[in-house]
């Protein structure tokens, strides 16, 4: 099923038998060019009352005689944007066949220019290019017709998106891929190049994304359209990407017809999963109460369904009280779930505890290790894992921002005074971090050991401390976190966060 024509074109016209207009000037590469309109005018600067893609007929009653002139008048329509020249040529007119010097100016000025016979007079070339112009918006109109009715139909059969996407690149010859909130790929037609388009339009997805349901994004290069639409109806459930050549309007009204048909199947779906996403959190809740045996952890996990992001995953919102607002969303995920990436794209700017991996009846441990890591996260604006709540940085953030500015005041102070203060303690940074090795070090920093060693020599000097010395150099390590977590309470999100916390 073919998109008809977007229009008329030069070529539309060539062929009219009725017309019978020569081609005094037009290269084959001319013939696909639209043609908009046709206006009469004998005016030498037509122009300003032009509105481009005309076919503008003249039969040269005021035109120059010269090659220059000409030149200049083809120039001129062609600035003005239109598509073809049409000189009326009969024994009557100031031209019996079309003149060397315009073919030669129409040549020079790219312009084509078309040779209208005798006998055929203008009036009926302007109704021509309307009637050509109907006959192609009538084609393109009863063709997305039957491409609507082909989407819908379906969309009624079992099959799902991807029978739905089948039906439009079959009536389109557009490829289209539905992917879900992390960019992966859940449908396509066809099925080859499916990854690839998901990964070049990644960054086009993500913005489209944040802008929600009411956005949109078309991106035109190469002779390429591609198309992103957010898929759902309260929130974004799925994204559309369409590839493929620009095919004019009707074919944009079809992708339009094609997002809301997927939309209705998504939610049609997820109101399908609401029993199983129930029956999720009543198992996350016999879980948490404590460890259990794991072949009844594991009978209620192999009877998870698939979750619309994370698959098996067990997910539930806790309230502080009944009736009160959502205060965190708790969720346990297989150890081969991509977390992070969940986190970073659905709960950017979120505080997040992460407990460690375990076997199912041990659940009850990992949750409350979340929990106790979403305090510092609230902190610290961002996800925070079990394993990073377990170190001195877990200790230094519990105490406020003054205690924590002060005491790194009082180890740093030496070197904020010190005009190579900034320098020496970035050594002292990398050295401590790579617990003294000088090769290490100067790897890390970029610069020879010997300089690494004249560097921590005055250091020494300016802090009065030794890094030989455990006690020292650990108090300047210490100092260098609370001066690292208090500029990310100073800079970061603010403890709190807003929304449901991510456990």
């Amino acid at each position: 099923m073919s998109i008809p024509p977007s229009g008329v074109t030069l070529t539309t016209l060539l062929g009219d038998p009725a017309l019978r207009l020569g081609r005094a000037a037009v290269d084959d590469a001319d013939l696909g060019l639209a043609v908009t309109a046709a206006a009469v005018s004998e005016l030498t600067e037509p122009g300003p009352w032009l509105e481009g893609g005309e076919l503008l007929l003249t039969v040269g009653f005021l035109l120059p005689a010269d090659v220059e002139g000409l030149t200049g008048y083809c120039r001129h329509l062609r600035e003005h944007g239109v598509a073809a020249l049409g000189i009326g040529l009969g024994a009557d007119l100031p031209h019996r066949r079309t003149p060397d010097a315009l073919v030669t100016a129409a040549r020079r000025a790219g312009l084509p220019l078309l040779a209208v016979p005798d006998g055929v007079p203008f009036v009926a070339v302007t109704r021509a290019v309307f009637a050509h112009r109907d006959a192609a918006e009538r084609s393109r109109l009863q063709w997305a017709l039957r491409t609507q009715r082909a989407l819908t139909a379906a969309a009624v059969v079992p099959g799902g998106p991807a029978a739905v996407l089948t039906a439009h690149a079959g009536a389109t010859g557009r490829p289209a891929v539905v992917v879900d909130l992390l960019g992966r790929v859940l449908a396509a037609a066809p099925p080859d190049g499916a990854e690839a388009l998901a990964a070049e339009l990644a960054g086009t997805v993500a913005t489209v994304r944040r802008q929600g349901l009411l956005g949109a994004a078309v991106e035109t290069a190469g002779g390429r359209r591609r198309e992103v639409h957010p898929l759902g109806s309260h929130r974004i459930r799925a994204l559309l990407l369409v590839d493929g050549p620009a095919r004019g309007r009707h074919s944009n009204q079809v992708t339009g017809d094609l997002v809301s048909l997927l939309s209705l199947d998504l939610e049609r779906r997820a109101g399908l999963d609401a029993a199983a996403r129930r029956e999720r959190a009543r198992l996350l809740a016999t879980l948490e109460r404590g460890v259990v045996d794991d072949a009844v952890a594991g009978h209620g996990l192999a009877a998870a369904d698939l979750a619309a992001v994370l698959p098996d995953a067990l997910v539930r919102v806790v309230r502080d009280a009944p009736g009160a607002p959502a205060g965190r969303v708790e969720l346990a995920a297989p150890a081969s779930a991509p977390l992070d990436t969940v986190l970073a794209t659905l709960a950017a700017g979120r505080p997040a505890g992460v407990g460690i991996v375990v076997r199912p009846g041990a659940l009850a441990v990992s949750l409350r290790q979340a929990r106790s890591a979403l305090p510092v996260a609230r902190m610290s604006g961002r996800p925070v894992h079990a394993a990073d709540v377990a170190s001195a940085r877990m200790l230094l953030a519990l105490l406020d921002h003054e205690r924590l500015g002060g005491f790194a005041d009082a180890v740093l102070g030496p070197f904020d005074a010190d005009p190579r203060g900034a320098e020496l303690l970035r050594a002292v940074a990398a050295f401590v971090e790579h617990n003294g090795h000088w090769e290490a070090t100067a790897t890390a920093l970029g610069v020879h050991r010997h300089t690494v060693r004249n560097r921590i020599t005055a250091a020494e000097q300016v802090s009065g401390r030794r890094l030989s010395a455990a006690q020292d150099r650990h108090e300047l390590w210490l100092a260098l976190q609370a001066r690292d977590l208090g500029r990310v309470g100073t800079d970061g999100v603010s403890p709190g966060g807003s929304g449901a916390d991510r456990l």
